[in-house]
């Protein structure tokens, strides 16, 4: 009998512990990819919310523009575009990152997903890292 209750009680828990792992991640950044790139990076999708791009300390400095990518429409530019690494710019933070909030509204498709990428206005390679 007490077999029993310690094989439910096992049972139990192993189901229990996926769940709580589960939702103890929730509201913290998950990382989609990096992607090195000279002109626009490779697409990354995002399900809304807010989403954070970070460069890397050896990208180039000079303005950034987020865009919503369309394959039937011209492509969306996500908010204003950002400066990075320029005097008098509070665009990112001490680690090179910015976060676009409440992005939702460029969610489509069929897939139910925003696909963004980053296109930059200065000569040379960056490197980008994007969060959703």
């Amino acid at each position: 009998m007490k077999r029993i209750h310690i094989f439910f009680l096992v049972l139990l828990f192993a189901s229990i512990v996926p769940l709580w792992t589960a939702t103890a991640a929730a509201g913290e950044w998950d990382l989609l990819g990096g992607d090195r790139f000279s002109d626009e990076s490779d697409i990354w999708p995002s399900g809304g919310g807010d989403y954070k791009i970070c460069l890397s300390s050896e990208s180039k400095p000079g303005y950034y523009q987020l865009f919503e990518e369309d394959p039937y429409n011209p492509d969306d530019q996500v908010k204003t575009g950002v400066y990075f690494k320029t005097a008098g710019s509070n665009d990112f933070d001490s680690n090179g990152c910015h976060v676009y909030k409440d992005i939702g509204g460029f969610v489509d498709g069929t897939d139910d997903q925003a696909e963004f990428y980053l296109k930059k206005y200065s000569s040379g390679e960056s490197f980008a890292w994007f969060y959703d």
